[in-house]
């Protein structure tokens, strides 16, 4: 009997048939967002940077979507990533400062609501400010904090050279860690997955191999002190500080190395990328898939002066790579999207890909409709940068406006911008902002002002309530050494040495003052 007529016979049709109508089960969906840690979008090769850093994210592109001008909404990871995970701007939910604010009851996050319609969620983070101390981790069945770790020994901390470690996991560590989620999750179960690898943040500590590739094997630090004695270096960031500063000099060339440590730092991260891909078509779930790959916020290079992030809200600090795969042909694959859009945009954006509810009152806004050229046009941020006397602004697909403060209480410092004509933002425009959106911002500094000093009150309460309390259990501690030693029995019963047993040590400062009742933090 030839092919053709075994595909034919009866009882074949009628097999598919009842395939097709007993319930079989599909695949199920895998969500993979994977964040790099201060990645500029500037430093990406396939969005026009002249170096080849990226080149598995550059390959993920053609498959995906790529959004030209994604902006994070905040130039620091503790308020950012909340953004992300909640779809809100930091004024809103609130996590604006490090080991301090903590997530308002206000916040409900995307693994919260995914973890509600049945997936699974994992996570793991390689930067504290990006974890539990914020309170952006509900949701996930697992969660994994990367940095923790106590000395050299707690491989897998990378070694400077001169005896000390720096306190990130090499990228490598990440692709072992997504095989091990892949192998223990449930197969018959949707899965979300937040990977945020600390590459290519400071300090920059790329393998040699990677490093040669960009700098300049001629390259002698222009500076040295006893603090550091062999100048700029890989794996230390205290003389880029210093610099910033103005506590110590640097020229073109100090300027240039620090570029090519990033680039090698970005390049193996990029790696770790591929691996990742490798990884979910080895395991056969590629065409089941979902991968984002994104940043959390940028990183300067002297463009205005300065090094690094958290300052200003000028682009470089701002603007990050926002590519999504998707499976099959959900998304077109390919297409570069020019509109104005933000990682805080993926929490609705999933919602409508997922079929699933939206959650209302998101600041974020589905990308579907920009990917289809059906979005409303002329769409703006608020934005705002870290400290205690934060700057604000507010940003439109073609113009920007920034308002901060000058030395101390000085007057305020008003720029604005035309990044259609100016897109580095070298040359301020003459003339005032609209008045009503200049007052807008200046009432939304000062409160952020005053709301921040009021978390640094609290910051200085609990620091002092640890102090009383680590002072307290140390004294009954004592005191049940000297019962024992005279054979007489413990008292059993209090509250605080029940407590130092439930929470093993003092590490999580908020659940032990939350549990004697001093409360964590709340609206006032």
């Amino acid at each position: 009997m030839g092919r053709d007529h075994i595909l034919s016979a009866p009882w074949v049709l009628a097999f598919l048939m009842g395939l097709a109508g007993c319930g079989v089960e599909p695949r199920s969906r895998t969500v993979v967002v994977v964040v790099f840690d201060a990645l500029h979008a500037g430093h990406v090769h396939h969005l026009g940077y002249e170096r080849e850093t990226t080149p598995n994210l550059d390959l993920l592109a053609q498959e995906g979507v790529t959004f030209l001008r994604a902006l994070a909404p905040a130039p620091y990871t503790v308020a950012s990533t909340a953004s992300l995970m909640t779809g809100l701007v930091p004024q809103r939910h609130r996590v604006l400062r490090s080991f301090g604010s903590h997530l308002k009851p206000l916040g409900v996050t995307l693994a919260e609501t995914l973890h509600d319609a049945g997936w699974q969620c994992f996570g793991a983070t390689g930067n504290a400010n990006a974890g539990k101390l914020t309170g952006i981790t509900g949701g996930f069945d697992q969660w994994v904090e990367a940095y923790e770790g106590k000395g050299p020994g707690d491989a897998p901390f990378l070694p400077r050279g001169d005896g000390t470690f720096v306190h990130m996991v090499a990228p490598d560590w990440w692709v072992g860690h997504l095989k091990d989620i892949l192998e223990q999750r449930d197969p018959k179960r949707d899965a979300f997955i937040y990977l945020h690898v600390l590459q290519p943040h400071s300090p920059y500590a790329p393998p040699e191999r990677l490093l040669a590739r960009f700098a300049d094997p001629d390259y002698i630090s222009s500076w040295s002190d006893e603090k550091e004695p062999t100048g700029f270096r890989a794996g230390s960031t205290s003389p880029l500080v210093r610099a910033n500063k103005g506590q110590i000099p640097m020229n073109d060339a100090d300027r240039e190395y620090t570029r090519a440590l990033y680039d090698a730092s970005l390049l193996w991260g990029d790696e770790a990328l591929g691996n990742m891909i490798s990884l979910l078509r080895d395991k056969g779930l590629w065409d089941s898939s979902w991968l984002v790959v994104t940043s959390d916020h940028g990183e300067a290079f002297w463009q205005h002066g300065l090094w690094g992030h958290n300052d200003h809200l000028y682009e470089e600090m701002l603007h990050v790579p926002l590519v999504v795969r998707a499976p099959g042909d959900t998304l077109p694959k390919g297409t570069r999207v020019t509109g104005l859009v933000s990682p805080m945009d993926l929490f609705p954006s999933f919602m409508q890909w997922l079929d699933l509810p939206q959650v209302p009152d998101l600041d974020g806004q589905p990308l579907d409709p920009v990917i289809r050229g059906s979005a409303a046009k002329n769409r703006s941020m608020v934005l705002q940068s870290n400290g205690n006397r934060p700057d604000v602004g507010r940003t439109g697909e073609a113009t920007k406006l920034i308002v901060g403060r000058g030395e101390g209480q000085g007057e305020l410092r008003v720029q604005r911008y035309d990044l259609t004509q100016d897109p580095g933002e070298q040359s301020p425009l003459e003339g005032q902002p609209d008045e009503q959106v200049l007052a807008r911002l200046v009432a939304l500094m000062g409160s952020l002002e005053g709301y921040i000093a009021k978390e640094f009150e609290r910051a200085e309460h609990k620091r002092v309530l640890r102090a009383h309390l680590e002072l307290q259990l140390a004294s009954e501690l004592a005191l049940d050494q000297a019962m024992q030693a005279l054979g007489l029995k413990i008292p059993v019963g209090h509250a605080q040495r029940e407590l130092r047993a439930a929470a093993g040590d003092l590490a999580d400062v908020s659940a032990l003052l939350e549990a004697l009742g001093y409360g964590g933090d709340t609206e006032e």
